[in-house]
């Protein structure tokens, strides 16, 4: 972590410590120490990892399902104009419809735990196909002609040469895809009462008036999606490395 990014967060653990002693009330801004001690408590316990664990399934079946359809249709409609201007006005719809009807539209139409893999495939879908699509126009025009010249069957052209040279493009959908679909799916287990998972966590702390409950659990979320955000850049970094050593 850089220098300065350090610094900025313990003056904000300061500030909430601070705060947290002039209000002196737990349910408007609990203290940073109960919250300290409630999100140890949560690491010690089966259900921290049994919730998350859950949550994180149905969010990655998701996002897995949004990119494996969302790099299919980009591609065909990089490849196909025809095809890119029938499926617009479906790009369109499912681009401007808000997360909030998503999710309250899925869960009516099904059973909640489904529900939760729909949604985060529905809000992740539209940013996965422009990602795509966006790399599809991107590549040079010489690789094109070069295919012309070469005719190859279509499966060597998606394998060895779309995917390759798209291939950063469906990685930042993937990388910033994991994190909102996270979240989204937690928005819809609240709201589903799905159980197991970190989106229940939540709902039992609302019932209970429990805010220290809600900020451990809101924290412990923060500190997953930074983890995973550097995981997934650094894994970028060593692939960058690789391609220029190999």
């Amino acid at each position: 972590m850089k220098k300065r990014s350090l610094i900025t967060i313990v003056i904000l653990l300061i500030l909430w410590i601070v705060s947290g002693e002039m209000i002196n009330n737990p349910i408007k801004l609990p203290s940073f120490f109960d919250v300290a001690e409630r999100m140890f408590e949560l690491a010690k316990s089966a259900i921290f990892y049994e919730a998350f664990a859950y949550t994180l399934a149905r969010s990655f079946f998701g996002l897995l399902l949004a990119l494996f359809i969302g790099v299919l249709l980009g591609i065909c409609s990089g490849i196909s104009h025809k095809f890119e201007e029938s499926f617009e006005p479906i790009y369109t719809i499912l681009k401007s419809i808000p997360n909030v009807s998503y999710i309250l539209i899925v869960l009516i139409w099904t059973n909640s735990k489904i529900a939760t893999c729909v949604i985060g495939f529905m809000v992740m879908f539209p940013m996965t196909y422009a990602n795509t699509l966006s790399g599809m126009k991107s590549i040079e025009n010489k690789y094109l002609d070069l295919m012309r010249i070469y005719p190859v069957r279509k499966t060597y052209k998606i394998f060895k040469v779309y995917l390759p040279l798209i291939s950063h493009y469906i990685y930042a959908s993937f990388s910033n895809g994991l994190g909102l679909t996270f979240k989204v799916g937690i928005m819809a287990e609240i709201l589903g009462s799905v159980s197991p998972g970190m989106g229940r966590q939540f709902q039992l702390c609302r019932i209970n008036v429990d805010m220290i409950g809600i900020f451990a659990w809101t924290i412990w979320l923060i500190v997953f999606l930074i983890v995973f955000e550097s995981l997934l850049k650094l894994i970028e970094n060593r692939l960058l490395k690789y391609k220029e050593t190999d």
